[in-house]
């Protein structure tokens, strides 16, 4: 798929200036494309490859000109395509153009649309469906929903891997690492971001073995590996610049200044920040990497005592506050100005952070008031202020907590309701399916019964009947015919015997079963049974519990039809896929209310058998024609269906 690496540098909101001065020939060779295509008057796949190309390539350098040739290619069709790869592929990019936006959830809906629809593609583009999932995840992750960022990640792993792509897999596993290292879990953010070095080396994409890298050094810093941290981020700049790629020396040099900080390193701080002063004039001024390098700048500075220099940074570019949380970016501010002796202001940059973290008062912020108050003594005024705004703010947390407190209780008794509720529903389908069980067991019972007494009762007194009958001497013509009738009689009764007795799967499966027992129902009713099963079905890998309750249903069915429908011809098909067996029965008989009666033991019999094997079924009437479709769900660990 084109562009796939490019897009995942987008979604992580890393700027691709580098790219963009390198694409400006493609641009222009698509663009001639697109005008010698349209004048032979090319087919409605070719222009939209081309339009959502040159879509994909103005993402990084013009969104207008982006979001123009993409909405030319989604004129092409008049109705949604969602069957057509190119058209998804259309969509797709539209979604990135929201995304490059800021307009996150219309981001988010539109590439779950494109994931949707390209798993029911015919031919699988598992190359699209891993970018999107990763896409996906991103906008979880910008969002906040981390858990759902997760899942659809490991999602795009998975696809990506199916696709055969490595340097997918590496900027996925880029992206979970990413994650976990917002979170502080550095750990898991060291092993993916291994895995996705690995994955970079094995595609021989060197600009994402980089990214990996970084990830990886900034893993190690904040788990106290300083010397492991420095050595892989110094190699990794070295590198950037061999390949001309400024950025993304930059995006290892911003860790490494925060490595040096950790390890208390001042003068290596000092000599790499001089190094970053100059490579900061290469790439764009408010690129994220820069407005990164910017913060680090500014909190490094008041650290080692430069005051001065830090606030310049800090309040000479007001879009450095995207790149610092609110509360550090203001906690900076105060420790700036505390540094310079105005006091007063650092109080106030305190006070800002402790209403923006509401009831959250920390005891590093709340030392650093304790402090302030003190030197804020030479002012009787200021102090008095100082006190009463204190004492709002920790009301203000004692009513919080109360609120929280209260809400808890509420909370508690909410999830006890459920789940006593939920108790409630699983008992009533467990003595539901109790009571079929025993419904079905005792119709067994009966039929054992049954079949024992025709068998040796009435089977055997009919022989005896035959037999007397050959040896009297009578009418050779009254002697066949009572033969003959008597042998009939025989045979219907022994095929309800057999009929009757449970079937034994012991040296056979359900397809022969099913097989034997509608030829001998063809020839005792003299009805065509037309059985079809399913020439990729695994028939040994079907339970037994649940081909012993499908043969009686068979049964059940075919006996219905032939009492009550005068059916002269039944057609059967039973298939499997993904785990679900499906069984429609057909017949071109006579539909009455005595055939399929919702009310009628017959279909009681069904239903409950059904109900004991997790499955169901659905009754279907067309010109007073009626036929039957039965689903049932095989279980995972007990069948080997693909």
């Amino acid at each position: 798929m084109k562009k796939t690496f490019l897009l995942f540098l987008i979604l992580l909101g890393i700027t691709t200036y580098p790219y963009a001065q390198s694409e400006t020939a493609t641009i222009d060779s698509l663009k001639r494309e697109i005008q010698s295509a349209e004048k032979q008057a090319p087919s409605r796949e070719k222009l939209t490859e081309l339009y959502q190309s040159l879509g994909a390539e103005y993402e990084t350098l013009n969104h207008d000109s982006s979001y123009r040739y993409l909405q030319k290619g989604l004129a092409l069709y008049p109705q949604p395509a969602f069957e057509e790869e190119g058209y998804l592929q259309l969509v797709n990019s539209l979604a990135n153009y929201w995304f490059m936006e800021g307009k996150m959830e219309q981001a988010k809906e539109t590439f779950k649309t494109v994931a949707t629809h390209a798993r029911k593609l015919k031919k699988r583009a598992y190359d699209l469906e891993g970018v999107v999932e990763s896409s996906i995840g991103v906008c979880y992750r910008k969002l906040g929903m981390f858990d759902s960022a997760v899942y659809h990640y490991n999602r795009a792993i998975d696809l990506c891997k199916k696709a055969g792509k490595p340097e997918d897999v590496s900027s996925t596993y880029y992206n979970i690492g990413v994650l976990y290292h917002l979170h502080k879990r550095y750990e898991e953010a060291l092993t993916q971001g291994l895995l996705s070095a690995e994955y970079a080396r094995k595609a021989h994409d060197v600009l994402m073995e980089l990214y990996a890298n970084s990830l990886v050094g900034g893993s190690y810093s904040r788990l106290g590996k300083y010397a492991e941290a420095c050595q892989i981020l110094k190699a990794n700049i070295r590198k950037a610049l061999e390949i001309q790629q400024p950025l993304l020396a930059m995006g290892s040099l911003c860790p490494l200044l925060s490595t040096y900080q950790l390890w208390d390193k001042k003068d290596s701080v000092r000599t790499v920040l001089r190094k970053g002063e100059e490579l900061i004039r290469k790439i764009p001024r408010n690129s994220p990497t820069a407005l990164e390098f910017y913060s680090i700048q500014a909190s490094l500075y008041q650290w080692i005592g430069e005051y001065q220099k830090s606030l310049q940074i800090l309040t000479g570019n007001p879009l450095i506050q995207t790149q610092v949380p609110y509360d550090k970016f203001h906690t900076l501010l105060a420790r700036n100005y505390e540094g310079l002796g105005n006091y007063q202001k650092a109080y106030q940059y305190l006070q800002d952070v402790c209403v923006y973290q509401d009831s959250i008062f920390n005891g590093k912020i709340k030392d650093e008031l304790s402090e302030l108050n003190e030197k804020l003594r030479v002012s009787d005024k200021e102090l008095k202020i100082a006190r009463l705004e204190k004492e709002q703010a920790q009301e203000k947390e004692i009513r919080l907590r109360n609120t929280a407190s209260f809400s808890s209780v509420i909370l508690l008794l909410l999830v006890t309701i459920s789940i006593l509720l939920y108790k409630r529903r699983l008992q009533k389908k467990e003595t539901e399916l109790i009571a079929a069980r025993q419904y079905i067991e005792g119709l067994e019972n009966e039929r054992k019964r049954l079949a024992k007494d025709l068998h040796d009762g009435v089977c055997n007194d009919l022989l005896g009947a035959i037999l007397q009958i050959q040896q009297q001497t009578s009418p050779e013509t009254l002697k066949a015919s009572t033969l003959h009738t008597l042998e009939e009689i025989r045979s219907g009764v022994r095929a309800i015997s057999h009929e009757l007795m449970p079937p034994n799967f012991q040296f056979t499966n359900l397809n022969e079963m099913l097989a034997d027992y509608f030829s001998k129902m063809q020839e005792v009713s003299g009805v065509i049974i037309h059985y079809v099963p399913g020439k990729q079905t695994e028939w040994t890998q079907v339970p037994e519990h649940i081909g012993y309750e499908i043969y009686r249903i068979m049964q059940e069915a075919i006996g219905n039809i032939l009492k009550h429908a005068h059916a002269s011809l039944i057609h059967i098909a039973l298939d499997e896929h993904d785990g679900e067996l499906t069984i429609d029965v057909q017949h071109d008989g006579q539909w009455s209310p005595q055939t399929e009666s919702p009310k009628g033991i017959g279909l009681r019999t069904i239903h409950d058998r059904l109900k004991t094997i997790g499955g169901d079924y659905e009754l279907m009437t067309r010109e007073e024609k009626i036929s039957m479709h039965i689903r049932v769900h095989l279980p995972r660990k007990n069948h080997g269906f693909q």
